[in-house]
């Protein structure tokens, strides 16, 4: 189903440089009884809204008026933004208990993310690179691809940012190492304390990643997956990636009504 312009598809997509040169901005909810971090979203995709040169602002009063029209409970939204246009539509929640029981597993692109270009950290209609990689790693029994940067350190997954664990610390790539501040990436670094744990954000290697006693990843809608496998290695579960799953779990339960 799918909401534009205000009109549950009564309106038709107009032709604008969002169309033409992917000049617009989307963001994924996880909607549960009510939209989970919409605050947090409207404020980036605001953001990135107006790094793109777009006039435009989008509310929580047009999201929520989505919501109701389109009746979204347990279950995906999307909001895409462009000069024109602006499209609401939901879909089901695809992460099921099993995946989170085996975690994820994680293979490398030979491509490479460009720290350089502003278009690396907003989530713009730009998308087709992650698509691409990602469906190149998925036909080879991955989960989700794993991109460095042009300096050779750590950046983060088509769809996801990377954590891992060592010596009871998690490290995480800083922002500038060519990466979508995530939303939960976010959470996770603001309440690490709160849990008790130490987070480090800086530059990092794939062979210091590989020599990790754990790993998840997260985005907003799978919130934080376990990882299983990175290329050959296999990684064992690990105490603080489950203390952390807990902790995010438990707040969204209690963030739900």
């Amino acid at each position: 189903m799918m909401l534009i312009n205000g009109n549950l598809s009564e309106d038709k997509i107009s032709l604008d440089s969002g169309f033409f040169f992917g000049r617009g901005i989307f963001e994924t909810v996880l909607v549960k009884e009510k939209p989970i971090f919409l605050s947090e979203h409207i404020q980036r995709l605001n953001s990135g809204l107006s790094t793109l040169g777009v006039n435009k602002k989008i509310t929580g009063a047009e999201i929520y008026s989505g919501v109701e029209k389109l009746s979204c409970k347990n279950s995906v939204m999307k909001i895409m933004v462009s000069e024109k246009n602006t499209i609401i539509t939901k879909r089901e929640i695809p992460y099921k208990y099993s995946d989170y029981e085996r975690g994820f597993s994680l293979g490398l692109s030979e491509t490479r993310r460009n720290a350089y270009s502003n278009l690396t950290y907003v989530k713009s209609f730009n998308y087709v690179e992650n698509i691409i990689e990602r469906d190149k790693i998925l036909k080879k029994g991955y989960n989700e691809v794993l991109f460095l940067n042009t300096d050779g350190f750590i950046s983060e997954g088509a769809i996801s940012n990377i954590f891992f664990v060592k010596d009871g610390i998690i490290f995480t790539p800083k922002i500038k190492c060519g990466l979508l501040p995530g939303i939960i990436r976010e959470f996770i670094i603001q309440n690490s304390p709160s849990i008790g744990l130490k987070i480090e954000e800086g530059e990092f290697t794939y062979g210091q990643l590989m020599e990790a006693e754990g790993a998840f990843i997260t985005n907003s809608i799978m919130g934080i997956m376990k990882i299983n496998k990175i290329g050959d290695k296999t990684f064992n579960e690990s105490m603080v990636v489950s203390q952390i799953k807990r902790y995010y779990d438990r707040y969204i339960e209690n963030n739900m009504e």
